[in-house]
């Protein structure tokens, strides 16, 4: 069973997200905020990581730039996921290597194609 890690500062994205997760067969954790999620990811190693780009305190980019810049984290699958999905935040996502962009809200059918 994939193990998927949400952050995502809205408690209603995070439970949806839990859910899709699950019908797809996947276990769903959660985390409300980036530092909060970094300390999931470290706990758990998910096998993807979905992050919120626009967040309080730390957005999705300084996430996965310290993800990144973590020695056991920095090969994780993460995806990025954002209201609206404009050039410069494809172009950033590329970037620093995210295995795709999810558009919220986000629909079963796009999470069940970024797992593959």
């Amino acid at each position: 069973m994939k193990k998927v890690l949400v952050i995502d500062d809205d408690a209603m994205m995070q439970r949806m997200a839990a859910f899709m997760l699950q019908k797809l067969g996947c276990e769903g954790v959660t985390a409300g905020s980036g530092t909060e999620g970094l300390a999931q990811m470290r706990d758990t190693l998910p096998d993807l990581t979905i992050i919120d780009v626009e967040m309080p305190e730390m957005d999705g980019f300084a996430v996965l730039r310290a993800i990144r810049a973590d020695e056991a984290l920095r090969d994780a699958s993460v995806c990025m996921m954002t209201g609206t999905l404009t050039d410069p935040v494809r172009d950033q996502a590329i970037a620093l290597r995210c295995v795709g962009c999810l558009i919220k809200p986000i629909r079963a059918e796009a999470l069940q194609k970024l797992l593959g």
